[in-house]
Formats: structure tokens, C-alpha cells, sequence
């Protein structure tokens, strides 16, 4: 006979024990990106590993859920197989799973800066990228390898120390004692899944009552994050005006230009990672990774306050192609709103007659891009299938920058005038590779990120890229624009908080033209797509949520959104809100690591820049949510 109200108290030791390990994974979370959390003390980490209980024992919980089951079960003594063997197991198994999670994530954090999330597992079924990729990373985390299965030891370790030889009891008041304790137990896993006595269960947005929206990661846990997003709404519709006063805010209907249209060539340049943090000639780099780029941007028309509007080149191609960005939690692409039709630069300019083409050297199908760009409008499609040379593939991701840019260069001299291509690098990407012929060349130069050599590499392959387009009927006609898909990774501080994050470059480059200089107006990536067509004075209205960069008279802001936090940048201030509440507003020209919340000491400008943070949800959330992102509702 088994010995119920023993198994009782084991199930819910055992439970509380992994409290340990769950802590040590947020302490290890904080010191390998403790730039990521400036201004931390250890009183306020104290106050956050205390506030994540709450987080971590709800995790715990769910993810134990089978074990939980099988514990309560009045089947075998504490020193049967079943209970020694079977159930022991399953709880190494689960736990070992949810502590993977978190240890993996520790690696991530620096890349996407969020906790990952439910939509990771359509993400990992997009193509054969993750699995191809897996070896590279484990071999360079290995000692995050090592991490895991010390904290696999140390679970296993605590576990050992509930193990008892129980004595069998059955007298009556051992029959009500066992009630008694199922009751009790059952009613507290209750609670702690629902994280408290609250009406809503616990939830991610419940992390923002204890700590700036920064400090979120540290709060939450991996397995809950994922939980948590797994079976929730990809998008919640916001009501914070009436349509009439909404309009008066923000609007995302475009008018058609009076001017002659103007059949210039268009090239957009997608750069992988490439964060204006690495660029010399906006970062004031006393030695710059991107020496071409920087003599072509002192010729270009540059933007310095530029903004990616997520974290993610799978979020990055939509809101550059196609003004559409990810403000969700899943992007665009594998949303379960993929299916809606869409206002896209391909699909506008096929319109007037122009060729469209997208070129990406990496494996045809990788992040859903053939997809996305055959709903985009793209003619052509132009992958590492396409270039068919083995002999140039990095081993883990596509084709090298150097000959693919050549292979771009020469494709582009074959489209019919006038065309509209896009091309998206990748060799600036984890894990950091560089061709054998190069590895002189560019060298890791002292305890540098492994990425910047890349940057120098891409820089070199853009050079050679021009130095063959130059040559081309087709160049003095074509308007050049450059931008990358996200920022990169960062040992800045400034560059690692809430607001650097996203800054990247967006430069508009035309031989012969006018586009020269420094333009201070906001422009973020979903701005691209309008401001290209108002510089070849697009004749058609369209519809599209950004901006014309080039309108004097707009409202120019930027908004990003990461784990339920919208962000609006109009400087010198940005606005943050958690879900629908309003929860910091900085001055980021005298607080550039955003730690003075102005909250309560500018209404004025917090409730301005709300306004048009509450305009845009609402506009984005309605459209998406009604497939009305080309002007024109389902059917009509």
C-alpha cells in the first residue's frame, strides 16, 4: 500500500525545490546579459528574484503537470518501480526540458532581447535553418552545455533528498489525514498555476506591476513566456477612439502624387544585423567596420534617427517590402493572419508596369520568405537554389555576401527597365563565419564581437558589388536604399537598452541626384516603403501604416513592440505602454539610458505621444484583425 499523505508532502517538496534551480537560471539570465539591465543594484535583483516566484512556481506547475498526475496516483510504495523509476524520470525529463529552455534562452536574449515565446514552434518549423544551425550553435555555447547539465545534477541532487522508506499506516485517521491532504494539495497547485488569488490568471503583463518594462525579462521565466503565448489571441483590437477622432490622429491612406511619375529603378539593400552602432560614419567609430559604407553615405541622404520596428529579420523583411510590421507576438509571416491581403512596394510598382524581384542567398524556404514574397507581389524569387553553386555556401545558413552581391549585380542587368528589387544579406549572422580565402583579411581584432568582422566582410562585398553595378546602363538611374533587417547584438549599454536597440541605418543613395545630407526626422522601417514612392511621385493612392519621410508637413514618430510593450519614439521623448496602460515616458536626449521616468512629470507629452500610440494600435489591430490592409475590405 502506498502511503498517501506522504506522497502528499514529497509532491509538493520536490516542487518547491525547483524553486533553486529556477532562480540560479535567472541569476545566470542576469549575468550573461547584465548589459541588456543597466543601473542594476543587487537589492533591486534581490527584489526581482523575490517577485519571480510568483512566475516560477506557476511555471512550475504547468510544466509538471504529468508528474503532478502521476504523483497523486494511490498506485505503489514510495520504493516501488513505478514510483522510483517511472515517476522519478518523468520528472527529471520535464524539469531537464523546462531548464533547457531557459539556458537556450540565456544565449538569445542578447540577439532578439524578449523571452521567447509561443511562437517559436512555427518559427522552428519554418524550413530546415534550425536544424542545419544546431551544431554551429552548441559548439559555440558549449559551456552554456555545461550550465545545463549541472543544473540537471543539482535538480537531480534535490530530488535524492525527499527519497524516505515510509511506513505503511491505515487506521482511520490515517484514511482522513490522506483526504485531508489531496484537498489541500490539489487546492494549492491550483493557486500556484494560476500565479495567486487574483481574478485573471498570472500573465507576462502582470510582470509590469513590479518592475520597469526593461527589467521584464529578468522577472518572467522562459517556460511560462511560452505558456503563456502558446494557445493566447495573436492580437488584441483596441477601442481607444471613435473612428471620426481616430482619423484625426493617424491615418494609413496615402494620396497619389500631382508630379510626373518618375520610372527611376529601385533597389532596397537589406543588411543583416547591421546596427548603426557599427557604423563609423553615424556612430562616430574611431574604427569603423563599414569603410565603403561610410564613403557612400558622406554622397547619400541619411537618416539619424532611424528605427527598426522589431527585433527579428523574420519581422524585418514584411515591414521593409511591405510596410507591414510585427507588432505581436508572433510576426507577420507566421501569424494566422499570413493569409490577408496586403498593400506591398512589389505589388504597387508591378502595377505601373515595373519588373519586381527578391534575391536572398539563403536556402529557399528559410523563414517563409518564398511565401511571403510570392503574396507580396515579387515576379521573381531568387535563392540559394537559384544561384546553384555549392562551392560559395557557408555551410550553415546560404551563399557568402561576396559572390552573391556579384550574382545580384549581374541578374539585376537581365530584369526589364524599370525594376524593383530587393536583396537581403546574411553573412553578418551567428555564427559569424567568413570564407577561408578572407580569414586574413579580417581578422578578430582583440576581444571584439565576433560579429564586427562580419560587418567588415559585408562592407567588402558591398563595395565590389558597386564597383561591378557602376559599370551598368541601369545604375545612374536607380535610387539605392540601405537598411538593415534589425540591430545586431551589443556590448554598449546604450545600444543594449529599450530605445538603442532598434536604432539601425536607412539611407537613400542615388547617383547624380539630390539626396545628400543628414535628415533628423523619425523614420523607421515601415516608412520605407512610402517614402520610395513619394520620391518617384507614385500616381495611385494606396494604403500603408507608414510615413513619407520626405513630408514636412506628417507627423513623424516611430513605434516598436517586444512582449506587450508598445514603444512610440518622437524625440526627445518615448513613450512605453504595456498593454493598455501607460507605463514610462523618457527625455532620451538627457536620459539616454532611460533611468528618470517623466511619467507624472510631463502630461502634456505623455498624453500627446499616447494619443498617437493608442491611434496606431487601433489602426493596426482593426485592419490586420479585418483583412483590410489594402484599403479595401474583404470582398470589396
Amino acid at each position: 500500500m502506498t502511503n498517501i499523505p506522504l506522497n502528499a508532502r514529497l509532491l509538493a517538496k520536490r516542487l518547491l525545490l525547483l524553486i533553486i534551480p529556477y532562480e540560479l537560471c535567472r541569476v545566470i539570465f542576469y549575468l550573461y546579459a547584465h548589459l541588456h539591465f543597466p543601473g542594476m543594484t543587487f537589492g533591486h535583483l534581490l527584489h526581482i528574484m523575490f517577485v519571480g516566484l510568483r512566475f516560477d512556481i506557476s511555471a512550475i506547475v504547468i510544466t509538471n503537470l504529468l508528474y503532478i498526475v502521476l504523483c497523486l496516483i494511490p498506485v505503489g510504495s514510495e520504493e516501488s518501480i513505478y514510483r522510483r523509476g517511472v515517476i522519478k524520470s518523468i520528472y527529471l525529463i520535464c524539469n531537464s526540458l523546462a531548464i533547457f529552455i531557459q539556458v537556450g534562452d540565456t544565449v538569445f536574449f542578447p540577439y532578439v532581447y524578449k523571452r521567447s515565446t509561443g511562437d517559436i514552434f512555427k518559427f522552428l518549423s519554418l524550413g530546415s535553418d534550425t536544424a542545419d544551425i544546431m551544431p554551429s550553435v552548441l559548439k559555440s555555447y558549449w559551456y552554456m552545455l555545461i550550465v545545463w547539465v549541472a543544473l540537471i545534477f543539482l535538480t537531480y541532487f534535490l530530488y535524492t533528498l525527499t527519497e524516505t522508506k515510509p511506513r505503511s499506516q491505515h487506521t482511520p485517521k490515517y484514511v482522513t489525514k490522506s483526504i485531508i491532504s489531496y484537498v489541500v494539495i490539489i487546492g494549492l497547485l491550483f493557486l500556484g498555476y494560476r500565479g495567486g488569488f487574483q481574478r485573471e490568471p498570472l500573465s507576462m503583463k502582470d510582470a509590469g506591476d513590479y518592475v520597469p518594462v526593461c527589467d521584464i525579462p529578468l522577472v518572467i521565466n522562459s517556460p511560462f513566456s511560452i505558456i503563456k503565448t502558446l494557445d493566447a489571441p495573436q492580437l488584441t483590437e483596441y477601442n481607444f477612439f471613435a473612428p471620426d477622432k481616430l482619423q484625426t490622429i493617424y491615418s494609413p491612406y496615402r494620396k497619389a502624387s500631382k508630379d510626373t511619375l518618375r520610372r527611376y529603378n529601385v533597389v532596397t539593400i537589406i543588411l543583416e544585423s547591421f546596427s548603426k552602432e557599427y557604423i563609423g560614419a553615424l556612430n562616430n567609430r574611431h574604427k569603423t567596420c563599414t569603410p565603403f559604407l561610410d564613403s557612400l553615405i558622406g554622397q547619400s541622404l541619411v537618416f539619424d534617427n532611424a528605427f527598426s520596428d522589431g527585433k527579428k529579420s523574420i519581422e524585418g523583411i514584411p515591414a521593409v517590402t511591405a510596410s507591414l510590421p510585427s507588432w505581436m507576438d508572433h510576426p507577420f509571416i507566421t501569424s494566422d493572419f499570413t493569409g490577408d491581403n496586403f498593400t506591398s512596394l512589389a505589388g504597387l510598382l508591378d502595377n505601373i508596369g515595373y519588373t519586381t524581384a527578391f534575391f536572398h542567398g539563403g536556402k529557399n524556404g528559410t523563414m517563409g520568405f518564398v511565401d511571403f514574397c510570392k503574396k507580396a507581389g515579387f515576379k521573381y524569387y531568387y535563392g540559394k537554389s537559384q544561384y546553384n553553386n555549392e562551392a560559395d555556401f557557408d555551410g550553415h545558413w546560404g551563399i557568402w555576401d561576396e559572390p552573391y552581391f556579384q550574382y545580384f549585380a549581374k541578374n539585376l542587368d537581365t530584369l526589364h527597365k524599370p525594376f524593383y528589387a530587393a536583396i537581403f544579406s546574411l553573412s553578418s549572422h551567428h555564427p559569424f563565419g567568413m570564407p577561408d580565402k578572407y580569414k586574413d583579411k579580417f581578422p578578430l581584432q582583440g576581444d571584439e564581437m565576433p560579429i564586427l568582422r562580419c560587418v567588415r566582410y559585408s562592407d567588402m562585398a558591398l563595395r565590389e558589388f558597386f564597383k561591378t553595378a557602376s559599370n551598368m546602363k541601369w545604375y545612374d538611374s536607380t535610387l539605392f536604399v540601405f537598411v538593415a533587417d534589425h540591430a545586431g547584438p551589443s556590448e554598449d549599454p546604450y545600444y543594449s537598452n529599450r530605445l538603442g536597440m532598434y536604432e539601425i541605418p536607412i539611407i537613400f543613395y542615388m547617383p547624380h541626384s539630390n539626396l545628400k545630407g543628414v535628415s533628423h526626422t523619425v523614420m523607421e522601417q515601415i516608412d520605407i516603403l512610402p517614402t520610395i514612392l513619394s520620391y518617384i511621385h507614385y500616381p495611385n493612392p494606396y494604403f500603408c501604416f507608414g510615413k513619407n519621410a520626405f513630408d514636412s508637413t506628417a507627423n513623424h514618430f516611430a513605434v516598436n513592440y517586444i512582449n506587450d510593450v508598445f514603444q512610440v519614439v518622437k524625440p526627445p521623448y518615448c513613450l512605453q505602454m504595456e498593454g493598455s496602460k501607460i507605463c514610462a515616458l523618457y527625455n532620451f536626449r538627457k536620459d539616454s539610458m532611460l533611468n528618470n521616468n517623466l511619467l507624472d512629470k510631463n502630461p502634456a507629452t505623455r498624453d500627446s505621444l499616447s494619443a498617437i500610440l493608442e491611434a496606431v494600435m487601433q489602426t493596426y489591430s482593426s485592419d490586420v484583425m479585418h483583412n483590410h490592409l489594402t484599403g479595401t475590405k474583404k470582398g470589396e
